[in-house]
């Protein structure tokens, strides 16, 4: 399917979750389609991606050389293209997160409170994930 950008899907960005924007679903920040009878649209990506983080690691509050606990303030958003970007439609997050080398890899557990958003967003406070960002 062509979206917005006159890209197939597959090649737009997207943002929201853990590995971006976290306290929202994965992949439903930016642009969405037409919403039909009281539904929320689907994402549909885009051509600009503009998102941040600032995270403050936290001395060992517990004797363990596998985990480490922080604070964070994540921001971002996803715009069809250049000529759509506007800064006040950036969305914004801060929550605490936990990280554990586990044996078998890495953990991620945060919890998150959204500072900026919109009805249409889709929150996820509480998100979860195994494995490392590639």
């Amino acid at each position: 399917t062509i979206t917005a950008t006159g890209l197939p899907f597959f090649e737009n960005f997207y943002a929201g979750g853990v590995r971006s924007v976290r306290g929202f679903r994965d992949n439903t920040l930016g642009p969405r389609s037409e919403v039909i009878s009281g539904f929320r649209g689907q994402p549909l990506g885009g051509a600009l991606k503009t998102t941040g983080s600032l995270e403050m690691y936290f001395p060992k509050l517990f004797d363990s050389k596998a985990a480490r606990i922080s604070a964070f303030v994540d921001f971002g958003n996803v715009f069809s293209g250049t000529d759509t970007f506007d800064a006040g439609e950036l969305r914004a997050s801060t929550g605490v997160s936990l990280l554990w080398r586990a044996p078998v890899g890495p953990i991620s557990i945060s919890y998150a409170y959204p500072l900026r958003k919109e009805d249409e967003d889709e929150v996820e406070r509480l998100q979860f994930t195994f494995g490392g960002a590639f």
